[in-house]
């Protein structure tokens, strides 16, 4: 299982847009840069459990390093206001509202209006 997720090609290419992106240096250590870096030179495929595990941990620093900042305002603030407007909505009588907690679609639109409102609107 672990061999068909960590190729070198897929190593590979997190480290070049960890790289690319300017996260690399800033969101692992020396330790973790070296353990991504040789496994992806000197390993074809992943095949021990405990390099996989370790491997995990270091992709999910790198991932959420290199989220943007238009990501985490959907899955925080996105998603509370749209919970505060279906809870709401609910409390008004409308039933199916109970939906629109749950659709990021929705939660992204709301996020985007608060990305572009100017500071202080609304106060």
């Amino acid at each position: 299982m672990v061999e068909d997720m960590f190729s070198r090609g897929f190593l590979l290419e997190v480290r070049r847009r960890a790289l690319r992106r300017g996260v690399w240096f800033s969101a692992l250590d020396q330790v973790e840069r070296g353990i991504l870096s040789l496994t992806a030179r000197v390993i074809d495929e992943v095949k021990s459990v405990v390099l996989g595990v370790e491997l995990v941990k270091i992709l999910v620093k790198l991932r959420d390093a290199m989220r943007s900042e238009f990501a985490v305002l959907v899955e925080t603030a996105g998603l509370q206001r749209v919970r505060d407007i279906a809870r709401r909505a609910v409390g008004w009588g409308c039933g199916a509202a109970v939906e629109w907690a749950r659709d990021p679609g929705f939660a992204r639109y709301h996020a985007l209006l608060m990305f572009y409102s100017p500071s202080g609107w609304g106060l």
